[in-house]
């Protein structure tokens, strides 16, 4: 059974702009599959049975924040990760075989077998390993581990592939898939129709330079704003196929992250290119810039976790400053050509001309809502992905508390 169904009533108006819709107007499902999949098919490790993650220590510090299961731990943090002595969590470069992708948390847990090291997860692994190492709280894993599984994963078995489909049930699935996880203007990824290879997941070393070069070496929230808003400029100006969907906000989640998670204690760090780059497979040359190996992030030596917990609250007020930091760029996209930007219309989500209606930490927690239990938009013309009803079940499951007291309406 497919966890998602496509509602395809605008394509005909969408082929004229977007010409991988074409395809889709006919049916032709391959449209929704990352080129890295289309070109390597051939090559992408299927990887069934997966193998799952190494398990925990019942013994402190090696058993973390206690979480296991999928369950919520103590939240208690501030410690070395991988604990001294936890050599079933230390450092394993992946074989040809193992699936890496365009997230480079879930690419180091791999790495270190705090999810499974073939790249098929499950919900219960990403929530435990969110917990565990990043000491993220229970509400905050639950939302990422759900929102990941909904839009690219397995429902039916609560399974993900981090990278490629790599043998899952469900077709066009996997975090390389365009516009669900992976999407244009990201940190580090060339956007999908500027890849000359079809490479949209992989660290690309130029664009961690400039990263780099942008923000002097320190990733904290008041440089990642401007430095997305830049992503943004450059996508705009140089993809004619550029889309700019509610996923943008997600991406500034993850902006989040170096200062957040990254750094060796968390907020409590210093999120410095010497710490934030193995997260991101890169490592300093003698000339002072960054070589990057995609699928080999791992943890920093010496590295703690955050002492506190990071909540879903405190991560959606952190998006929202990032949106605003960015200059609150329109959400829609180029129509054929650089520059020739429409904007959004997705009233359902509260963006409207492009523009998010309700610009509050709410309005951002209430789309959030909407594209994790409903649909999400993937183009101009009112193309959207359709959550099935075992989608909705499976995510309304899981989140409903999550979301309790954001006032969203109901769906």
């Amino acid at each position: 059974m497919r966890s998602t169904l496509l509602l395809l009533e605008s394509l005909a108006l969408t082929a004229t702009a977007f010409p991988w819709a074409a395809k889709l107007a006919n049916s032709d499902m391959s449209a929704l599959e990352s080129p890295s999949l289309l070109k390597r098919a051939d090559i992408c490790p299927v990887n069934r049975p997966r193998k799952g993650a190494a398990p925990y220590s019942e013994y402190y510090p090696s058993k973390y924040t206690g979480a296991r299961n999928g369950q919520p731990g103590t939240g208690k943090g501030g410690v070395q990760v991988p604990a001294p002595g936890d050599t079933a969590h230390a450092y394993e470069a992946p074989a040809s075989t193992d699936i890496r992708g365009p997230c480079p948390g879930l690419n180091m847990a791999a790495n270190h077998h705090f999810i499974s090291h073939d790249g098929q997860t499950t919900y219960n692994e990403m929530v435990d390993f969110a917990q565990n190492v990043f000491n993220w709280r229970y509400d905050l894993a639950a939302f990422v581990a759900t929102f990941g599984i909904v839009q690219d994963g397995n429902v039916l078995t609560g399974e993900l592939s981090i990278g490629c489909n790599g043998g899952q049930q469900v077709p066009n699935t996997g975090l390389n898939t365009h516009n669900k996880f992976e999407a244009d203007s990201s940190i580090s990824r060339t956007d999908y129709y500027l890849s000359p290879n079809g490479d949209n997941y992989s660290v690309n070393e130029t664009l961690f330079n400039y990263w780099n070069d942008f923000c002097d070496g320190d990733f904290t929230l008041e440089c990642m704003g401007p430095y997305m808003r830049s992503r943004y400029d450059q996508s705009l100006h140089t993809n004619g196929n550029f889309f700019n969907g509610p996923l943008f906000l997600f991406a500034l989640g993850t902006a989040a992250l170096p200062s957040q998670s990254f750094a060796s204690y968390g907020n409590e760090g210093s999120p410095s290119v010497s710490t934030i780059a193995p997260f991101w497979a890169a490592t300093r040359t003698s000339t002072g810039r960054y070589t990057v190996a995609p699928g080999t992030e791992r943890l920093p030596s010496d590295w703690y976790n955050r002492p506190t917990s990071l909540s879903f609250p405190e991560i959606v007020g952190q998006v929202y400053d990032l949106y605003q930091a960015a200059g609150s760029p329109a959400f829609g996209g180029n129509t054929g050509k650089p520059d020739s930007f429409v904007g959004l219309e997705f009233p359902q989500g509260g963006i409207e001309g492009g523009l998010l209606k309700n610009s509050t930490p709410q309005g951002v927690a209430c789309l959030f809502y909407q594209l994790v239990t409903n649909f999400i938009p993937l183009s101009l013309d009112n193309q959207v992905l359709q959550l099935s009803k075992v989608s909705q079940i499976f995510a309304k499951s899981k989140l409903t508390s999550v979301f309790a007291n954001f006032g969203c309406p109901a769906l």
